[in-house]
């Protein structure tokens, strides 16, 4: 199978992004009680493709899934003693850039559980032989 652009390719492009990102810097991941996934309004994702993605993310990872920004998270408690801490991470989609080839895009991704445990990278991907890769990415910060 080869790339056409299609929304399943989209679907298992971001996947394969997300979990490179959540592979990113385990430490992290430390006892996790959940993902936090937030999609920007650059993402051309339609919401049943966004719940399979998010269902996948809660199998792989054995934990619960929620929608909610940094902010919403405080509100319901999700955080540990202190409120810079979150029980689990916090995963952003910023933006998604498609290439004009479409077996290549550019996703913006970031990952928060702490102060001093957060990162966002630039990620490119290919499709290459039928199957998304992230191909390069750049740190656009970390702490």
């Amino acid at each position: 199978m080869t790339s056409t652009g299609s929304q399943d390719d989209l679907i298992e492009a971001y996947r394969v992004a997300l979990d490179e990102l959540i592979s990113y810097d385990t430490v992290l991941n430390t006892n996790m009680e959940y993902i936090s996934l937030v999609w920007n309004e650059g993402v051309t994702l339609k919401s049943s493709d966004k719940q399979v993605i998010e269902e996948s993310l809660q199998k792989e990872y054995n934990v619960t899934m929620y929608n909610y920004t940094y902010e919403q998270l405080i509100e319901e408690k999700l955080y540990a003693q202190q409120k810079t801490t979150l029980r689990g991470i916090l995963l952003t989609i910023e933006k998604q850039q498609q290439s004009n080839n479409p077996d290549e895009m550019t996703i913006e991704v970031s990952k928060y559980r702490a102060n001093e445990g957060a990162v966002a990278l630039d990620m490119k991907l290919a499709c290459q032989e039928g199957q998304w890769k992230v191909v390069e990415y750049g740190m656009i910060r970390e702490s």
